[in-house]
């Protein structure tokens, strides 16, 4: 007897470019590996983003260009698209582009469990998008401090996730 096997999609082709863009946009390009002040101790940050857990062989003072970085969040954005897809939102594929591209963004800033393991992965399943999109906003603090930089993340009206979220066209 054949097993059935759920198909899984992670990011629209346009959903992974605009992901890439939105997450560059907010993380910056440093094309030089280092570890940033806000992170946790041993992280290790390149291309506005990618860390040592996405890149375990990432080491202080790897360069990187422009173009592989742009490259590289599209694939990672696309990675954790996969892994939130798989994990809970097995629908995420038939979302606008954009709604796509703002959970990737979301998903690659603080993990799957952000999503998976919050109201914003069940308000999702349950189509309550408004109150998934607004959820983001609580996401603002990294080692417990308030982040300006992350409140403009999720809520800036042209670049912000939260927007992004939300829009319906």
């Amino acid at each position: 007897m054949a097993v059935a096997r759920k198909r899984v999609v992670g990011l629209s082709a346009a959903a992974a470019a605009l992901a890439g863009v939105l997450i560059s946009h907010w993380e910056g390009m440093n094309l030089v590996a280092k570890h940033l002040p806000f992170d946790p101790p041993g992280v290790i940050t390149v291309c506005g983003g990618i860390t040592n857990y996405d890149w375990p062989w990432l080491k202080v003072g790897d360069v990187y260009t422009k173009a592989q970085c742009q490259e590289a969040l599209s694939t990672v954005g696309q990675r954790y698209a996969s892994d939130v897809a798989t994990e809970c939102l097995p629908e995420l594929s038939t979302y606008p582009p954009h709604r796509q591209a703002s959970i990737a963004s979301f998903a690659v800033n603080l993990g799957k469990g952000k999503i998976c393991g919050t109201s914003i992965g069940r308000d999702l399943r349950e189509g309550r998008v408004k109150q998934a999109c607004d959820a983001m906003v609580k996401y603002v603090n990294a080692n417990g401090t308030f982040l300006q930089g992350l409140y403009n993340r999720r809520t800036d009206a042209m670049w912000g996730e939260r927007p992004w979220c939300l829009r319906e066209d």
